[in-house]
């Protein structure tokens, strides 16, 4: 099944909370001329049919926020365009609905540390003032491609990023009774070599030779 059929099926359809969905938005129509790259994004999610919520930027600031929900059968998340159209600069984010307790801070932290070292494209991330946990996947708008296919695929970034976010969540919150030090998890995923030298996850060795 193709990510965008995936997602229009998994699209909570019980919100509406944006006069935009479901219209399609010109992309050179005179009032889009000051948010361009919104404009895009806008006009991509019309094309699919989601509803969203477009969040203006207020007084003299230049970010806008387009706002979409998300559900399968395990759990709901929202996906969040990040848009600052002063340098077209793009972040995409998946946020997880349950929080991290201050308790199970420890090992998520740890968790998200060691993954983050082998994802090749955007991070996971856990935000220490209400234990929100989020992936982001960050974009120029200047120098990259807005096509229909790029969207999607930024999208399905984000989207697996968040699925392997709540397993590493699922995983953390296993823990009855959680250490609070983050050295009890320090070789929790690390290999030990012969010489008795760690690995994270195969990122790279060590070595003593000099370039």
């Amino acid at each position: 099944m193709k990510l965008l059929d995936k997602l229009k099926q998994l699209l909570k359809n019980k919100q509406s909370t944006s006069p935009n969905a479901g219209r399609q938005t010109p992309i050179d129509s005179p009032t889009d001329h000051s948010h361009p790259v919104t404009a895009r994004i806008m006009a991509w999610l019309d094309t699919q049919n989601w509803h969203y919520e477009h969040r203006k930027p207020e007084h003299h600031e230049h970010t806008h926020h387009l706002i979409l929900s998300f559900t399968d059968n395990r759990s709901d998340w929202t996906c969040v365009f990040r848009i600052n159209e002063s340098n077209q600069l793009i972040a995409i984010f998946g946020v997880l609905p349950d929080t991290v307790p201050p308790s199970h801070f420890a090992p998520m932290l740890m968790k998200i540390a060691y993954t983050n070292t082998s994802l090749s494209f955007g991070s996971i991330e856990l935000d220490p003032s209400d234990g929100e946990v989020r992936t982001k996947i960050s974009v120029d708008g200047e120098f990259s491609a807005l096509s229909d296919k790029a969207l999607g695929c930024y999208l399905q970034g984000v989207a697996s990023l968040t699925e392997l976010a709540q397993r590493l969540y699922d995983d953390a919150m296993s823990e009855l009774e959680p250490s609070p030090f983050w050295q009890d998890y320090l070789l929790e995923s690390q290999e030990m070599t012969g010489d008795g030298t760690h690995t994270d996850g195969g990122f790279f060795m060590p070595t003593q030779a000099r370039q």
